[in-house]
C-alpha cells in the first residue's frame, strides 16, 4: 500500500492565545512507495512521534490530508486503518500468555478458533519464538518480549507497519539483532512501514529511505549513503555520523582553506563564493608532522581506541577539531596527544555546503 502524507501540520495549544500555540509538525509532504521502510529520524521534539501518531489515527491532524493508496483517511478512526503499530513499551498483556497475546486481536475481530489457530502458529515461527508459546511475559526476556509486540502486529495482516522506537529499552547487542529480524521480516511480508527513532545507526541500517526532521520540518529525504555522504545542511551532516566544516573560498584565482591556497581536486563546477567543507573521520588521513603530504598542521588533542579504528581528535588554528578514524590501530603507532600532527583531505569524502552565517 502506498502512503502519502499532503502539506500536514499539527498545533498544539490554545488558537485564542496564539502566543501560546507551538507547531509540532509543520506542512510536512511524504510519499512511501508499497513494500517500503522509511524511517523518521530526528531528536527529541522534531516531530517524528506526532507525525506517527496522526498516519496511526491517534492525533488529528490540524490541517492537510493523510492518504492510504486513494482513500483520504483525515476522519478514519484508529480501528478501521488497517495499520498496526508495535510501541517501545512493548504493551503486552501481562496475564496473557505469548499465543494469547498474539491472538487477542485476531480474537476481537471474531476469527474462526482454525483461522486464528493457524495465523498465530505460523507468525510465532516467522519471529522465532516456536517453542515458547505458553510461557508467560514474566518468563521473557526483553527482546522477546518485543517479538511478542512484532508478532501481534504483524499477526493482523495489515496494510502498513508503524513502529514507535521500539527497540529503546534494548540492550546495545540485542538492539543490534532485532533490528536486523525487523527488517528481514518486513522485506519477507512487504508491509510498507514507517520507523521512528531518534538513533542514527539504527535509521541507517533498517530503511529504505531516511527522512531527517527537525523542528517539525523535513530537512532532507532520502537513501542512507545519499545522507551521509551528501547531506542537504549543516543540521544533516551533524546529526548522521560525525562531520567536521573547515571554512574554504572558491575565487577566481582558485581556493583557499583556512586562508591558504589549496587544490582540493573536487568542487570544481561550484560557482565562486565561501562553503563549509564538511570532512569525515574516514575522509582524513593522518600522519606525524614533517611527513610533507598534508594539507593542514594540528595537534593531536585526544586518542581513543575503539577496536576496529583508533579515533583521534586533532586541533586545527583557527577552526573546530577535526575527529580521525584510522582502521587496523594494531599495525601503527599511535600518536599521542600533545602531538604535532599532518591532515590529508581525501578528494573523495569532500562535501561542499554553502557557508551558514
Amino acid at each position: 500500500m502506498k502512503l502519502r502524507i499532503d502539506s500536514l501540520v499539527k498545533d498544539f495549544g490554545s488558537f485564542d492565545d496564539p502566543g501560546g500555540l507551538f507547531r509540532a509538525v509543520d506542512s510536512v509532504s511524504l510519499e512511501v512507495d508499497d513494500g517500503e521502510l522509511v524511517t523518521l529520524l530526528g531528536p527529541s521534539g522534531c516531530g517524528k512521534t506526532t507525525l506517527l501518531r496522526m498516519i496511526a489515527g491517534f492525533e488529528d491532524p490540524t490541517s492537510g490530508d493523510i492518504f492510504f493508496g486513494e482513500q483520504r483517511m483525515n476522519d478514519v478512526p484508529p480501528n478501521r486503518r488497517n495499520a498496526a503499530m508495535v510501541f517501545q513499551s512493548y504493551a503486552i498483556f501481562p496475564h496473557l500468555n505469548v499465543r494469547d497475546n498474539i491472538a487477542f486481536g485476531l480474537r476481537l475481530r471474531k476469527l474462526t478458533d482454525r483461522e486464528i489457530r493457524e495465523r498465530t502458529e505460523n507468525v510465532v515461527d516467522l519471529v522465532g519464538l516456536g517453542g515458547m508459546e505458553a510461557r508467560q511475559p514474566s518468563q521473557l526476556s526483553g527482546g522477546q518480549q518485543q517479538r511478542v509486540a512484532l508478532a501481534r502486529a504483524v499477526v493482523m495482516e495489515p496494510s502498513l507497519l508503524l513502529f514507535d522506537e521500539p527497540l529503546s529499552n534494548l540492550d546495545a547487542k540485542l538492539r543490534e539483532q532485532m533490528r536486523i529480524d525487523i527488517r528481514k521480516l518486513q522485506q519477507r511480508l512487504g508491509i510498507t512501514s514507517i520507523y521512528v527513532t531518534h538513533d542514527q545507526i539504527e535509521a541507517m541500517s533498517i530503511s529504505d529511505r531516511v527522512v531527517v526532521m527537525n523542528r517539525g520540518k523535513i530537512e532532507q529525504t532520502g537513501a542512507p549513503r545519499e545522507l551521509y555522504s551528501k547531506p542537504a545542511n549543516r543540521f544533516v551532516a551533524s546529526f548522521i555520523g560525525k562531520a567536521a566544516f573547515l571554512p574554504g573560498e572558491k575565487a577566481a584565482a582558485g581556493w583557499t582553506l583556512l586562508g591558504r591556497p589549496w587544490n582540493p581536486e573536487a568542487g570544481e563546477s561550484l560557482i565562486p563564493g565561501k562553503y563549509d567543507i564538511m570532512v569525515r573521520p574516514e575522509g582524513v588521513r593522518l600522519s606525524p608532522a614533517g611527513s610533507g603530504t598534508g594539507h593542514l598542521d594540528g595537534t593531536v588533542i585526544r586518542s581513543t581506541y575503539l577496536g576496529s579504528v583508533m579515533e583521534y581528535e586533532v586541533d586545527l588554528p583557527g577552526t573546530e577539531p577535526v575527529t580521525v578514524h584510522i582502521p587496523n590501530p594494531f599495525e601503527r603507532n599511535p600518536l599521542a596527544p600533545g602531538a604535532a600532527a599532518e591532515l590529508t583531505l581525501i578528494p573523495e569524502g569532500l562535501h561542499f555546503l554553502p557557508a551558514e552565517k
